[in-house]
């Protein structure tokens, strides 16, 4: 008779998706204000601080190889289509705020966040506090290919955090803007619409190729075309960095997605997005695994230190391209800072204001219907899109 082994590839793989569980039921039941992806590295830290947990444990599930290999194509790819463009060019005002708060991040990232917590570690929290965990991701794989796990920890660590600067400052000034118009103190100007996309054909639109398959098989064709431009531009000064792969798979997601090649949203149709995304966050953990306590501890002055500086400069900056499109700072900060929170955080934070408003009940549904594409697009453009290119741009640049 075998001797029995408990961790084998297979329990690795269930500790880890029930972790990550645990980490969505907190968040739930918090309203998204505890970010489940800190829960699960916490009990991970735990697991291997104790030895309970054996440094192997993430590799042996296999997710991580998924992950480099093709996991994060797909993925960049897929959310090149969910940008509608009419959409953005619609909120244009708030495009721009949100991008203007993202340079004002960049700037204090390679000055004072510098000088005060070291270069590596402000540019490592910049590209998380740009954006989500794609861009933290980008960041963490960038460490570890340069023999950094310190860095790598660092990165996922901002990611898991930042939630706890970014909710209160949004949830205070959306709350302070909406209350300001219900006071009169703030006009609140028109709402902006969207006019629904043509349903003329496009180029590439061809209706007998579908099926999850055929959308997969198109997405990793899509991808590797991002690849091969990526490879054609590389070693061409500042071309190279802003073709970076990343940055070409999202844009060729983008094209193809315009040209009808793509389906729009085209990971969520081909019902692998869960599963993408959780190859990606096995990078999460993995880079927790060699870590000493003393390690841990070092990271704690430079990780509230660059949240709060950088939350401070991108809101600044916000307000300021607020201020030059005659956006209201309040909505200007609350707009700027989203790229610390995504959806469905900046949702449920116009949700909870909307809903405590003292006001009728139809100026409560014209404030929502005003407010919410605002932050539902800043969240968008930062997290989605531009934290892509930030990080894309910025790991080239710290190691």
């Amino acid at each position: 008779m075998s001797e029995f082994v408990l961790w084998t590839p297979l329990f690795s793989f269930v500790i880890f998706i029930l972790f990550f569980a645990i980490g969505d039921w907190i968040s739930n039941l918090t309203d998204s204000k505890v970010s489940g992806l800190l829960i699960a590295m916490l009990l991970y830290l735990v697991g291997f601080q104790t030895g309970v947990i054996p440094a192997s444990s993430i590799d042996d599930t296999g997710l991580t190889a998924l992950a480099s290999n093709f996991a994060i194509m797909l993925i960049l790819v897929g959310m090149g289509t969910m940008i509608h463009i009419k959409e953005l060019m619609a909120q244009w005002k708030t495009v721009m705020v949100a991008l203007v708060g993202l340079v004002g991040l960049a700037l204090c990232s390679f000055t004072i966040s510098s000088w005060l917590f070291g270069r590596e570690w402000a540019l490592c929290a910049s590209a998380p506090i740009s954006g989500g965990i794609i861009a933290g991701q980008m960041t963490s794989q960038a460490a570890l290919d340069a023999g950094r796990a310190d860095l790598a920890a660092f990165a996922m660590l901002v990611i898991g955090c930042q939630g706890f600067v970014g909710i209160p400052i949004c949830n205070f000034f959306v709350r302070k803007y909406c209350n300001g118009i219900i006071a009169g103190t703030i006009q609140m100007g028109e709402t902006v619409e969207v006019q629904e996309e043509s349903k003329k054909r496009r180029l590439l639109d061809f209706k007998w190729m579908a099926g999850d398959n055929t959308i997969i098989a198109k997405m990793a064709i899509v991808g590797w075309l991002g690849y091969l431009v990526s490879f054609a531009c590389a070693g061409i000064p500042v071309l190279s960095n802003l073709t970076n792969a990343n940055i070409m798979y999202l844009v060729m997601g983008i094209i193809f997605c315009v040209l009808g090649f793509l389906p729009a949203n085209a990971h969520v149709k081909a019902h692998m997005n869960g599963f993408l995304l959780l190859a990606v966050l096995s990078v999460v953990p993995g880079s927790l695994a060699t870590l000493s306590l003393e390690d841990l501890l070092r990271m704690i002055f430079p990780l509230v230190g660059t949240l709060i500086v950088g939350a401070a400069f991108v809101c600044l900056f916000g307000a300021i391209a607020g201020k030059v499109l005659h956006v209201h700072w309040t909505i200007a900060f609350a707009i700027a800072i989203c790229c610390t929170i995504g959806y469905p955080g900046t949702q449920i934070i116009v949700d909870e204001v909307v809903r405590s408003l003292h006001c009728d009940e139809p100026t409560r549904v014209k404030i929502y219907e005003h407010v919410l594409p605002q932050i539902l697009v800043s969240g968008f453009t930062s997290v989605t899109v531009a934290s892509v290119f930030f990080a894309g741009l910025i790991c080239p640049l710290i190691f």
